[in-house]
């Protein structure tokens, strides 16, 4: 087996060959194979058939790691359902700055952290990922944004609220659906591993619902 593994215990994700993915969770660690929960958000009809080849990545020590595995098993274990896979290569470690963004269409408010909350501006939630966020105002809001300006950002994803310091990166002369001017600030975020493990499983499982809901 790979020298490095996920913790026990530790949340996880699969990925197939169609980039579907679902969260789960290491429930076992055996000399050749290990052992997960069927994964949660998964439909209890369908899902791949034993021999499927899988990705399976997580974090770790400050570091986001991925390996092949096959499913050779499903089993119970009383009510709960669970998986065997088995290993497949050599597990790899990705670039930190190479983050998993998704693409959102909500709202985020956003106020520069020197300023009175009264300052607040209601701002369009465009994307996110675990190290940055974009949001779309008007240009005449944008002049509180300027490059590297300390702010605060609170938004949700679904029933999820996050709240967030960072610093504005940049912003660019922009448009919204209806023509108007507007401007786009992207702010880079400053999370614990925690915070961006957390945003990190939130964004995963919108990007889920969002394909489940192209399909229907």
């Amino acid at each position: 087996m790979p020298t490095t593994l996920p913790p026990l215990h530790s949340h996880l994700v699969l990925r197939d060959a169609e980039s579907r993915t679902w969260r789960s969770r290491v429930e076992a660690i055996d000399p050749t194979t290990l052992t997960v929960a069927r994964p949660f958000d998964l439909p209890i009809e369908g899902g791949p058939a034993s021999g499927t080849a899988l990705e399976l990545l997580w974090t770790s020590d400050g570091g986001a790691y991925s390996v092949a595995v096959q499913l050779v098993d499903t089993v119970r274990d009383g009510l709960v359902a669970l998986w065997v896979v088995e290993p497949m290569g050599e597990t790899t470690r990705a670039q930190r700055r190479a983050h998993f963004r998704l693409m959102l269409d909500g709202e985020v408010a956003v106020a520069p952290a020197e300023r009175p909350a009264s300052e607040v501006v209601a701002a369009h939630l465009v994307d996110v990922s675990e190290a940055a966020l974009r949001f779309r105002v008007t240009p005449a809001e944008a002049e509180a944004f300027r490059d590297w300006t300390p702010v605060v950002t609170v938004f949700e994803i679904r029933q999820d609220r996050f709240e967030f310091e960072g610093r504005v990166l940049r912003s660019w002369p922009s448009s919204r659906a209806n023509g108007d001017d507007a401007c786009d600030v992207v702010v880079v975020l400053d999370l614990s591993e925690s915070q961006a493990r957390d945003l990190r499983r939130a964004l995963m499982a919108e990007q889920v619902q969002q394909r489940r809901l192209s399909r229907a």
